[in-house]
């Protein structure tokens, strides 16, 4: 069986046909996030109550996933991130199993004798030591590994109307992945250390959204900015009201630097080389770029930087949130026909 195993800073996706209904593809999404509450009875009798799975941690109670959103109202503490700073937790174990726990949950039963799982690492920082380790978890379910970046398998989901040719975007949670290809092989590309929640923690700090636990220790709220962007219709060309501006300007600080990392790469010998003065278009996916005026917002930017006059379109992909999923699907699907037809061959 084919599985495509998004690992985002936020969430991970999996996505996987199965033989008895191989024109519909099963999806499934995870939170990236752990609760931890205090190992005492009250606390155990009122998650039994509610149904809700939990694991013991020495002292405390862990509820991650899905269900770590569910158990808020029994702690004013923060949900924790499962990829610290966006990179695979190194110290800590606990985190480690639950990722362990969440990748055999998703990987599917195996119901047939190709069982390839197309993966992407999550973060910027120490890339390989996570790819190594995602890579050991799903050897581990059965599975023979590969990893595929982010902006290749958006291209593959979504570059068909440009001949997989031009400018790709991934904006995630923690990092920005850039690349320019032709004909679906990558030329050139960059990572930026920065996304959707470097804006998230930004407008916590500026408005001091704030919480406290139980024992007064204060916590940033990123949290609420996200629950106001799902509550509020902000868009980034027409802002109004000053958290709306705020919001904007911060978009607009990230913004600047994708275009700076777009210049340079469209300076480099190897684009010139193929494209010459050739206008490309640019395809943005990943769920930072659903924001509502992502794609003028990010063309305003590029008639700053004097990019303008090398850009054919700005344009979001179909579902910008599952483009990357679906990419990598494709991917293992391409690479299974490749396998076949060399065994036929042979």
């Amino acid at each position: 069986m084919i599985t495509a195993m998004d690992f985002g800073c936020h969430a991970i996706r999996s996505a996987y046909r199965d033989p008895r209904t191989p024109d519909r593809i099963t999806m499934f999404c995870e939170r990236t996030e752990y609760a931890e509450l205090p190992n005492t009875e009250p606390f155990r009798n009122a998650l039994e109550a509610a149904h809700t799975p939990y694991a013991e941690c020495e002292d405390s109670l862990v509820i991650f996933g899905n269900r770590a959103a569910d158990v808020s109202w029994l702690s004013r503490r923060p949900r924790a991130a499962i990829f610290s700073d966006g990179c695979v937790p190194s110290d800590d174990a606990p985190a480690r199993q639950m990722l362990n726990i969440l990748v055999n949950c998703m990987l599917p039963v195996q119901r047939d004798n190709r069982r390839i799982c197309v993966f992407t690492v999550p973060g910027s920082e120490h890339r390989m030591r996570n790819e190594q380790f995602l890579a050991r978890l799903i050897l581990m379910n059965g599975y023979v590994p590969m990893s595929v970046r982010p902006t290749q398998a958006a291209l593959l989901a979504a570059g068909s109307e440009t001949a997989f040719s031009g400018i790709t975007i991934v904006m995630g949670a923690e990092t920005t992945h850039i690349s320019i290809a032709r004909q679906g092989v990558e030329l050139v590309s960059s990572v930026i250390s920065a996304g959707a929640e470097w804006v998230d923690m930004e407008m916590a700090r500026q408005f001091k959204l704030q919480i406290w636990d139980d024992s007064g220790v204060c916590y940033l709220d990123p949290e609420a900015v996200r629950q106001w962007k799902l509550e509020s219709d902000v868009h980034l060309r027409n802002a109004v009201g000053e958290r709306e501006k705020m919001f904007s300007r911060l978009y607009g600080v990230l913004l600047d630097r994708v275009a700076r990392s777009i210049h340079k790469l469209l300076n480099d010998t190897r684009v010139k080389s193929d494209f010459g003065d050739q206008r490309l278009p640019v395809l943005c996916a990943g769920g930072a770029t659903k924001t509502a005026g992502f794609a003028s917002a990010l063309t305003e930017r590029l008639v700053d930087h004097d990019i303008a006059p090398r850009i054919q379109f700005v344009r979001n992909a179909d579902d910008e949130t599952t483009a990357v999923l679906r990419g990598l699907l494709i991917h293992g699907e391409l690479e299974a026909k490749r396998e076949t037809s060399a065994e036929h061959a042979a």
